[in-house]
């Protein structure tokens, strides 16, 4: 019982660090444990997606609560931006939740997704076809060329990452093997896309033709920070749960140390890439400021989802 209240006050106080050391200044207090309001932005979704073909499938969507989860992220990732943009953000997080999914029930879908495009053959489930035949066309809309097509070879590169992970369940990391942890967490974390989304402005009047010289430079430290929020404020959840083959085990496997040691060394990564994006964009703040509101959105995304399970951790549920 006193190692757990041990280990439980040292994970308070790494992710209490954390959250003040990459929001400027956040608390763990009622503020951060308090969902932002998702109505506007989960009527404006439900709208478009009964113009769409999913307007028969919108069940497929409420499993475990998906439809909700992808609205909270939108709102907390990009809560400067029109609320045109965060429906994209949203249908862009549906279709993650749906494909992490479809590895259980029908991995073959993402399996041969790539083939069946390339032949023109059916996609074998109804949201696939939905977000390859009207969600990415869509991409090319808002964005300049280059940042739609990395944001498309994002969420196949979640898929691969995905399903990597279905494949090698269980396996240990060898130490001969450093770099696989973080190549492995790059294609999970689906930061790869969100790292784009969060820091291009969609009221630059540059971006139909250009504006990437200016926050390219910083995206794989964004990519780093994105993953890092998640694997911290998601780490006494999956403790609870005893999952192991995480980001977090697997670092503390490959530098031979015990798992809270792991974490704390993962958040001060996570502090340190923070600061580097901020230094990095100092000359475009705009983007800068992108990047500032996008810290404390998707700090805050993490402790007040119930999912989370971080009320209890702090005595607040």
């Amino acid at each position: 019982m006193a190692e757990n209240q041990k280990s439980a006050a040292i994970i308070r106080d790494t992710l209490s660090n954390f959250v003040d050391r990459t929001t400027d200044g956040g608390k763990m207090d009622k503020n951060a444990f308090t969902p932002t309001p998702i109505t506007e932005l989960y009527e404006a979704v439900m709208i478009d997606l009964k113009s769409s073909s999913l307007r028969d499938h919108i069940e497929l969507l409420n499993y475990k609560d998906h439809l909700d989860m992808s609205c909270y992220a939108a709102v907390d990732f990009c809560p400067t931006h029109p609320l045109e943009y965060q429906v994209m953000v949203a249908h862009l997080t549906i279709f993650f939740f749906h494909a992490d999914d479809l590895l259980d029930t029908k991995p073959d879908a993402l399996r041969y997704l790539q083939l069946n495009i390339c032949t023109g053959q059916p996609l074998g489930d109804p949201v696939l076809e939905w977000y390859v035949h009207e969600i990415m066309p869509r991409l090319w809309k808002i964005f300049h060329p280059t940042v739609a097509s990395m944001i498309v070879t994002a969420c196949y590169d979640f898929i691969n990452g995905v399903g990597i992970e279905g494949l090698t369940v269980g396996r240990q990391v060898k130490p001969q093997a450093p770099k696989y942890p973080d190549w492995l967490r790059f294609k999970t974390g689906l930061s790869p896309m969100y790292g784009l989304l969060v820091v291009v402005c969609a009221t630059d009047p540059q971006l139909p033709t250009g504006g990437i010289e200016k926050y390219v430079h910083v995206i794989p430290d964004v990519i780093v920070f994105t993953n890092i929020v998640n694997d911290v404020l998601s780490f006494y959840k999956e403790m609870l749960a005893e999952e192991t083959g995480n980001y977090i085990d697997q670092r503390a496997q490959r530098e031979q140390c015990d798992i809270l040691t792991a974490l704390q060394k993962v958040a001060n990564e996570g502090i340190a890439a923070g600061e580097r994006v901020l230094a990095g964009l100092a000359n475009a703040p705009e983007y800068r400021n992108n990047f500032s509101v996008f810290a404390k959105g998707i700090v805050h995304f993490h402790t007040a989802i119930p999912r989370y399970r971080l009320q209890s951790l702090y005595g607040m549920a």
